[in-house]
């Protein structure tokens, strides 16, 4: 793990809830994503582990072959503390620009306000179809391969501004996946992780009864019920990714992550096999 403390720094222009910073490291600029202080006292936890989840949960979906921007973990000090933090790789060429779906969103109406639910990503999405002239199947496609391994990794913000477009020119495409930092229980401490791992009965709950933060039908989507009967869309992307999802190799991306305990291994291993199990290989049986 490399220490960035005395790398070139630049402007931030990156938005976001968490802290960031602009580095270039190796001669290639970086969004540096500190951990989040946690404000709550009654958790056993002074950081979010959310530097541990972007760089998991980014190697995951690299692992199926989904584009998702390139990441790593470093370390430097701030306010006098050494802390570890997760640099993500701007993924923009010359040229290129990112449009999220929430500034989308807002460009296509100025009467409706679009709600997080799947009936309005389809709506979205159809609307960027005819405007400029997308294949709408491939861009819902795109869609629902990142909701199945946002199920494996138990992801519960994929919100607006988490995911979008690439523009260049007059060339629009889907976006590497970026921010994966509410996957993997992120507040959590280790001694939370080895409690719920001493006791099955949690620890399924804590892992399988896991809600997205889509909406359908009015209803808060959870990921077990969704998969149970499946959308037609969502069913073909079961169809693609599961059978991608190599689990040896997950477990290596986990194993191999500098900075985790024993415990915190064996924890975010586990909780990704029972979704993997329980919820992703039964839909793909059926």
């Amino acid at each position: 793990m490399i220490d960035i403390t005395n790398y070139k720094q630049e402007i931030n222009n990156y938005g976001g809830s968490e802290l960031k910073a602009t580095y270039i490291i190796n001669g290639e600029k970086y969004m540096v994503k500190m951990p989040d202080p946690i404000r709550k006292k009654t958790l056993d936890l002074g950081y979010m582990n959310n530097q541990y989840s972007e760089y998991i949960g980014c190697h995951i979906f690299e692992s199926v072959g989904i584009p998702v921007q390139k990441t790593m973990l470093v370390k430097l000090n701030k306010d006098g503390k050494e802390k570890v933090a997760v640099a993500c790789k701007d993924f923009l060429n010359p040229g290129e620009e990112l449009i999220e779906i929430s500034n989308v969103s807002l460009s296509l109406s100025t009467e409706k306000k679009y709600k997080i639910s799947i009936e309005d990503v389809y709506e979205i999405i159809n609307k960027m179809s005819v405007n400029y002239k997308l294949d709408e199947n491939k861009l819902i496609s795109n869609f629902w391969d990142m909701f199945v391994v946002d199920t494996l990794i138990g992801n519960t913000d994929r919100h607006f501004g988490n995911w979008g477009f690439i523009k260049k020119g007059d060339i629009i495409s889907f976006a590497p996946v970026y921010d994966c930092g509410s996957s993997l229980h992120p507040l959590l401490s280790e001694n939370e992780q080895i409690k719920l791992m001493s006791d099955s009965i949690a620890f399924k709950n804590s892992s399988y009864n896991i809600a997205s933060v889509y909406t359908m039908n009015n209803k808060k989507i959870f990921y077990h019920e969704i998969f149970k009967n499946p959308p037609v869309a969502l069913k073909e992307a079961i169809k693609r990714i599961v059978p991608k999802i190599n689990i040896e190799k997950i477990k290596e991306i986990i194993a191999s992550t500098e900075g985790l305990s024993k415990t915190q291994k064996e924890y975010y291993f586990k909780d990704i096999l029972l979704r993997k199990e329980e919820i992703l290989d039964k839909a793909y049986k059926n």
